[in-house]
């Protein structure tokens, strides 16, 4: 057995599915590039989950095979009918319907089908190459040579394994399987594989109520194994889904099975079969023969793609834990926490200020809500495209995007969304609650708790707004209600009718339904002073032209003489007058806490339909002027936009707001200025602290600063460097002789040579009056003398020209730092300071 797709038989549908198979067209073969016509022969029906995963991968292969491929569907629905006579009709039925329409290939889904083509395929389409999927027979037939295809194998023995591994006191196994064929073909393969030592109990083919009594009644040395359970003795058929359902809830001990479209459904796993995978294997195979592959020589392939799947819940229903499982296995449902799969699925499009704001509702609805949520926001645009071929569309789209997505609820928006979910429930979201908002008309709110369905009506008050109206244009003779044919338009006419009787006697009623726009606007230029508007709904007009609110309320106040009134929040502001109105984000938020609500534990049964949602008279002050209307009409509890008083203090809150933030942006400048000058300050202390200013040269207290780390740095690098202390000859004598001037100018000459000839990575130090330390990096005792006899040349130079009234003159004593040994900065002072009188000694100089 296998699953897919529902069913569609619309020559449609392969243009249809084109869109999702585009990035696959660029690698079709050229030969594929035609429209070819694919029949596929179902053996059940659309629903069945097992067929509807077969059909579902087989048209996604195959359109990735060739996007305009035509796919046509036949269900044979054997699952519910096995009337002979009805089986004997089939062929003659199936001849006739495609005697003009040849198929260029047939696809059969499970043993029925298979059957039916393999003894009558030659008599309904001749010898039309033929796949088959979903087929366990044991042994297979012949087959012509116009057929192959995939056999089903379900790994039985691998489940049993792991029955006895999670359960080791396992002394017999119990075995749900029904009287169907493949139910006994199953049943027979597991006898033939069935181990000895245990015991074998099948409960074939019990009425469910009676089933689940039995299972109940299981020991703890008793494994349960579901392999089929579709109808019982009685005649009764059931769902797959809700059969596992009830006998996983009787069952005390765990449920393992063959078939992974039972997952989900109460079954803790097993070594299951894929009917997506078999429906995928099928397509590759039938794009190969449309390629032109004689279907003779494709051998038939078994499937034994039996993966080990498992679901957390009933794993942990049951205390088991993922470490007794193989790294191979495939959990289910391991989910993220208590974190829920939402879908809002919205009519219309984003952009659309009333999805907008239902949108903005519910999400603020639904946050924070506790284990967190995860929202899947949706737009069918069907304002945009109110065809039944793109709802089909949209179906296709959100089958193939969720289709392994299980959500808690579904929140439509608007008439459309709401009605697709009805329709497409069962495929797309089964079990999922609904709530839904913006649906205009429900004829039995109360019947929507069977169905697992809640909500909020769009309870907008046409008679309240019409009164409105009334009152605040005594002179009104005439009310022109202006509508389109759209789904809510629909609703809004028949919503009207209701009331009609119960409008102002003195109105009379002129209905402008479903007009061009070009004709709704002749009119409406042409009415008499005594007419007010009601506009209900212009979206899409008769001509087909689409208008966003905005777009349609705005033509219709330029052409109107007169006041138009809506009950609608997104026509205020766009030139009407007001009335009672209603409120998409108050639709959203409602929606949204009744959805809360079922997340909490809540079932949609005890939460009934709000049929009354909150409205609000609210009246666009600016327009009531422009047309001279008395505000005194209006009840205290109205609510005017636009207003003079709030026009004076939105003015007054902006000027606050401006002269706030001139004194803030004031208040920065001056703590900008105040901080570069406090800057600024810092610098220079800090140059004055660092840079001798007479010099040049860096500080005594930079020298202290530095040193410390030029003596570790080079320890660290092993690196050599020399260190000289250097005395200026007889600057005390200069000084008396000449003035501090002169001696000044001395020192700056002494710098100013040594500076010269010194290289840039050296570093010069004034550590006293007249005394100096010159740091060489990298440096070593002969490259320190090379440079010592340039300074010496030069000064001897500079006194040869005389330039000065005094002959100039320094002496140095210089050590060598050797990282192997360091010294500390005192000790290399101490040295260097002791070399240079040993040197000033020796030329018979004093300081």
């Amino acid at each position: 057995m296998a699953d897919a797709g529902p069913a569609a038989c619309s020559p449609v549908r392969g243009v249809v599915l084109s869109a999702l198979a585009a990035v696959f067209f660029a690698l079709c073969p050229l030969q594929a590039q035609g429209a070819g016509q694919v029949l596929v022969l179902n053996s059940y029906h659309p629903g069945y989950k097992w067929s509807d995963d077969i059909l579902h991968a087989l048209e996604t292969s195959l359109h990735q095979f060739d996007p305009e491929l035509v796919i046509r569907v036949e269900h044979m629905d054997t699952k519910r009918n096995l009337d002979p006579a009805y089986i004997d009709c089939l062929p003659d039925c199936l001849r006739r319907k495609y005697a003009f329409m040849r198929p260029d290939l047939v696809v059969t889904l499970d043993e029925a089908a298979f059957t039916l083509m393999l003894e009558r395929g030659e008599e309904m389409f001749g010898r039309t190459p033929t796949v088959f999927c979903g087929v366990n027979t044991t042994p297979l037939p012949a087959l012509p040579r116009w057929m192959t295809g995939v056999r089903e194998h379900v790994d039985l023995p691998a489940t049993i394994r792991l029955m006895r591994t999670l359960q080791p006191n396992l002394r017999e196994v119990a075995v749900v399987a029904d009287r169907t064929d493949t139910g006994q073909a199953i049943l027979a393969d597991l006898r033939n594989v069935f181990p000895a030592d245990l015991s074998l109990r099948v409960l074939d083919d019990l009425p469910l109520p009676q089933l689940a009594r039995e299972v109940s009644a299981l020991g703890p040395e008793t494994g349960l194994l579901f392999l089929l359970y579709f109808s019982d003795r009685e005649g009764n058929l059931y769902e797959p889904g809700e059969a596992m359902a009830a006998i996983s809830k009787a069952s005390p001990t765990p449920v393992f099975g063959a078939w992974n479209f039972l997952m989900g459904h109460g079954l803790l796993g097993g070594y299951l079969t894929s009917g997506y995978e078999q429906g995928r294997t099928a397509g590759y195979m039938a794009a190969s023969i449309l390629s032109g592959k004689d279907p003779s020589s494709i051998p038939v392939i078994t499937d034994k793609i039996a993966g080990l799947e498992i679901d957390v819940r009933e794993m942990q229903r049951f205390g088991l834990s993922p470490i007794q499982f193989p790294d191979e296995t495939r959990f289910f449902n391991a989910g993220n926490g208590a974190r829920r799969d939402i879908l809002i699925l919205h009519s219309y499009n984003a952009g659309f200020r009333w999805t907008d704001d239902i949108l903005r509702g519910v999400t603020e609805s639904l946050a924070n809500v506790p284990g967190g949520t995860e929202l899947h926001v949706e737009y069918m645009d069907t304002k945009r495209h109110p065809e039944a071929e793109f709802t089909y569309l949209n179906y296709l789209l959100l089958r193939e995007k969720y289709h392994f997505t299980k959500f808690s609820a579904i929140v439509t928006s608007d008439d459309n969304a709401f009605n697709f979910a009805r329709q497409y429930r069962k495929s797309l979201f089964p079990d999922a609650p609904i709530v839904f908002c913006g649906v205009n008309y429900l004829e039995n709110p109360s019947a929507m708790a069977a169905e697992n369905i809640t909500g909020v009506l769009e309870s907008y008050d046409i008679l309240g707004t019409v009164k409105a109206a009334a009152d605040l244009v005594p002179g009104a003779r005439r009310l022109v209600v202006v509508n389109d044919a759209t789904p809510t338009g629909l609703g809004n006419l028949m919503r009207f009718e209701e009331v009609r009787p119960l409008l102002p006697g003195r109105l009379q009623v002129e209905m402008l339904q479903n007009m061009s726009m070009t004709r709704l606007l002749e009119r409406l230029s042409s009415l008499p002073p005594d007419a007010i508007i009601l506009l209900m709904s212009m979206n899409r007009d008769k001509d087909g032209n689409n208008f966003t609110y905005d777009e349609s309320c705005a033509k219709i106040v330029q052409a109107s003489p007169v006041p138009v009134f809506s009950f609608w929040d997104f026509y205020l502001g766009a030139g009407t007058v007001g009335g009672v109105v209603t409120s998409g984000y108050h639709q959203g938020l409602s929606a949204g806490s009744l959805a809360r609500e079922i997340l909490s534990g809540r079932s949609p049964r005890d939460l009934p339909v709000i049929v009354e949602s909150p409205n609000s008279l609210t009246f666009d002050a600016g327009v009531m002027r422009r047309f001279g209307l008395d505000r005194r009409p209006l009840p205290q509890n109205a609510v005017l936009i636009n207003d003079d008083a709030d026009s004076a203090r939105y003015t007054r809150a902006v000027w606050t707001i401006a002269i706030l933030t001139v004194i803030i942006l004031l208040l920065l400048v001056a703590f900008l200025c105040f901080y570069g000058w406090q800057r600024r300050k810092r610098r220079l202390l800090e140059r004055t602290l660092r840079i001798d200013p007479l010099t040049g040269a860096f500080t005594r207290t930079a020298f202290e600063t530095e040193m410390p780390s030029t003596i570790a740095s080079a320890t660290e690098r092993g690196e050599r460097f020399m260190l000289c202390f250097v005395d200026v000859d007889k600057l005390k004598q200069v000084n008396d002789t000449y003035g501090h001037l002169h001696g000044d100018a001395y020192l700056k000459e002494v710098v100013a040579v040594l500076r010269a000839l010194i290289r840039s990575t050296d570093e010069i130090y004034r550590v006293g009056g007249d005394e100096f330390v010159v740091v060489f990096p990298g440096c070593g005792q002969a490259e320190a003398n090379r440079i010592w006899s340039q300074v010496d040349e030069r000064i001897r130079d500079i006194n040869r020209e005389r330039r000065l009234p005094y002959a100039m003159g320094i002496t140095h004593g210089c050590v060598a730092f050797d990282p192997e040994s360091p010294q500390d900065m005192a000790t290399l002072l101490r040295l260097a300071d002791l070399s240079m009188y040993g040197r000033k000694s020796a030329q018979g100089d004093t300081p």
